[in-house]
């Protein structure tokens, strides 16, 4: 065999030799690297709720008397409904009085002066009407002091407190057509009524009571009610 044989056969060995790494090396640069799928959850799946709350459901492996998170609380709470800034009122509110409390203007009381004589009807600080009466005479006088009506009767019964005789309502009945009764010492009575003496009017003649025309008494009644205060002065 020449000589260049051989040498021809190991060149050409190393080549071949050259070329299987070659290959090898770019082979294994083109074999993805497998990659390390993630582990499953250690904790289970909270489904969505569909209404109310929902508590997570504790990991396997957890306590079971555990204490579940404070709920939150302020500023962190959301808001259950939208809020509209309050708006400043433009007009001041009117103080409801009650349909049983009058205001102070329409408020009615009495004031009976002894010494004229006379009885005033105020409506606030106004007087609106006033009327000539009699009073008690002396040993017998029209109690000074701040009273107030207890009662109203229209076409009152009397019962004369002398002869225990009962009049009934009528023309011959002494109260007259009305009675408003304002004091009382729990056995007798002193109010202002009707009279059939109309020529007492003016002076100090009754026992006390205060006496008043008829047409005048009616006038009186319906302007006073049950709690009305009436003021007796030695004026």
């Amino acid at each position: 065999m020449p000589r260049f044989s051989t040498s021809l056969l190991i060149r050409t060995g190393l080549l071949l030799t050259t070329m299987l790494a070659t290959v090898s090396t770019k082979l294994s640069a083109q074999t993805p690297t497998p990659q390390k799928l993630p582990s499953a959850p250690t904790t289970n799946v909270v489904p969505k709720s569909t209404g109310g709350s929902q508590q997570p459901i504790a990991p396997s492996g957890a306590a079971s008397n555990s204490t579940p998170a404070k709920p939150a609380t302020g500023t962190d709470r959301p808001p259950t409904a939208k809020q509209q800034p309050l708006s400043t009122p433009t007009t001041k509110p009117a103080v409801a009085t009650g349909s049983d409390r009058p205001a102070v203007e329409d408020v009615v009381s009495l004031v009976l002066k002894l010494k004229e004589k006379r009885v005033y009807v105020y409506r606030g600080d106004k007087v609106i009407r006033k009327y000539p009466v009699a009073i008690g005479k002396k040993g017998w006088e029209t109690p000074v002091g701040e009273w107030q009506v207890m009662e109203k009767i229209k076409n009152p019964a009397w019962t004369s407190f002398k002869t225990g005789e009962v009049f009934s309502p009528g023309t011959k009945n002494p109260l007259g057509a009305r009675w408003i009764g304002f004091w009382t010492d729990g056995k007798d009575v002193i109010g202002f009524h009707g009279t059939t003496n109309v020529k007492s009017i003016g002076t100090a003649a009754s026992h006390g009571c205060v006496r008043m025309r008829n047409r005048d008494v009616k006038a009186l009644f319906p302007l006073v009610k049950v709690g009305t205060t009436v003021k007796v002065v030695n004026e």
